[in-house]
């Protein structure tokens, strides 16, 4: 049966192809679970795919090996692949997480690296996090600020997030980190007093005033009311007092 099964896996009717598959998760084995990342790179069908998530997210017993086959396919130029590999492995939680470590965070590519914070992010435990918060110190801005952004997806741990942010603070310069700063903080409703204390020193090193302001919302938020005549007077400059005034009565109260 699985033979016949495998044999249809090469069939150009797609949904020949997808019942196929569905039937294949009975048999649970190392060429199977091979079989079928093959026939989602050649047959790229939605319903396919579908159906390859939901067969190889049941193989617990042999997750290893789903792990190492299907992070193959980032190395496919095909979004629809990409997202499957995603939900497939972060659908193992930790089990994964060796594997995302060696292909993927440790990989020359940073998109590579990204590809791993995307599995990561949808893991969503305190693991996942640390090798997030780990990827706060890449070289490479683009996988750094996804890495910072990600972190707004853990608000049941808030400790961890708040102390990975404290050390990230003092190395933020760039307009760009700093917006994501504030939109991880304040979107990921992180309100720890613990941080008014590095962004107002943060404040003293940065010139540029419309980096100023978004340390001025994040302290806005955090509820440092002794800066408001400062942060009005920025905002003013740039002509961002409508803003800023918006934050303080919300956040203010």
């Amino acid at each position: 049966m699985k033979e016949q099964l495998l044999k249809k896996l090469k069939s150009e009717d797609k949904a020949e192809v997808r019942e196929a598959i569905e039937t294949l998760v009975d048999y649970p084995d190392e060429e199977v679970i091979k079989e079928i990342v093959k026939v989602m790179v050649s047959m790229r069908s939605k319903a396919v795919l579908e159906a390859a998530k939901n067969t190889l997210s049941s193989f617990s017993n042999l997750s290893d090996v789903v792990c190492r086959e299907v992070v193959k396919l980032f190395k496919v130029e095909e979004p629809k692949l990409r997202h499957a590999a995603i939900d497939i492995l972060s659908s193992y939680g930790n089990t994964c997480l060796n594997v995302i470590e060696r292909e993927l965070l440790s990989h020359e590519d940073y998109n590579m690296r990204k590809f791993g914070l995307d599995v990561l992010s949808r893991i969503n435990t305190k693991e996942s996090l640390e090798k997030i918060i780990s990827a706060l110190s890449d070289e490479n801005p683009n996988v750094k600020f996804t890495a910072l952004e990600y972190m707004r997806n853990f608000p049941d741990m808030k400790e961890e997030v708040v102390n990975g942010i404290m050390e990230e603070i003092y190395q933020m310069g760039d307009l760009y980190g700093l917006t994501t700063l504030a939109s991880t903080i304040i979107y990921g409703n992180f309100k720890d007093e613990r941080l008014i204390k590095p962004l107002r020193e943060k404040l003293e090193e940065i010139q540029d005033p419309m980096g100023k302001y978004w340390i001025y919302k994040i302290l806005v938020f955090l509820g440092d009311k002794e800066i408001y005549p400062e942060a009005l007077e920025n905002a003013r400059a740039i002509g961002m007092e409508m803003d800023i005034k918006k934050d303080m009565e919300i956040f203010g109260s």
